[in-house]
């Protein structure tokens, strides 16, 4: 997706209220929509997590299995389906919802007001021989080892990865 792509804008009560670009939406301090989509395995101890590339926001940090922004007239489930196939090449229709939560921060010259929605999917078979434009690879950690790079590389990791294993791991 690029900067000048037409993502979803949304009121306080995370109601749709009209289309912008993702770098109109980030300067103006817009509230957006945000998917994130965590692939467990089938032992609940593991994640797959991915490394971003050297993209604008976190750069070259690990992330959530997938995310990203939901588009214009798009809803969050659509949204959350066409980033997991985009980024780790997975299709499903079992994706489950784990919870929705509002962020308002800002990083380096953007303003960052967002509902996020997290979904999660079980599954083993992944391939792990992903790269394209957004992610340079993936792989399975345990949720004990994602928790001790936050807290000891918090500069290698998103955000969003943050959020979704404070709240739900």
């Amino acid at each position: 997706m690029s900067v000048t792509d037409l993502i979803q804008i949304v009121d306080a009560n995370d109601l749709p209220t009209g289309n912008e670009t993702i770098e109109k939406a980030r300067k103006r301090g817009l509230i957006h929509r945000i998917v994130r989509v965590m692939v467990e395995d089938t032992s609940g101890e593991k994640i797959l997590l991915q490394k971003r590339t050297a993209k604008l926001l976190w750069p070259n940090c690990w992330d959530n299995s997938a995310a990203g922004h939901v588009d214009a007239n798009e809803d969050y489930l659509t949204a959350a389906k066409r980033e997991l196939f985009e980024e780790i090449g997975i299709k499903t229709d079992k994706l489950q919802e784990l919870g929705t939560y509002f962020t308002d921060q800002k990083y380096q010259n953007n303003i960052l007001k967002r509902f996020n929605r997290v979904y999660h999917l079980v599954k083993d078979n992944v391939d792990e021989n992903v790269k394209n434009d957004e992610v340079t690879l993936v792989r399975w950690v345990s949720i004990k080892d994602v928790k001790k790079l936050i807290n000891e590389s918090p500069d290698q990791v998103t955000d969003g990865l943050v959020d979704v294993i404070s709240r739900y791991y």
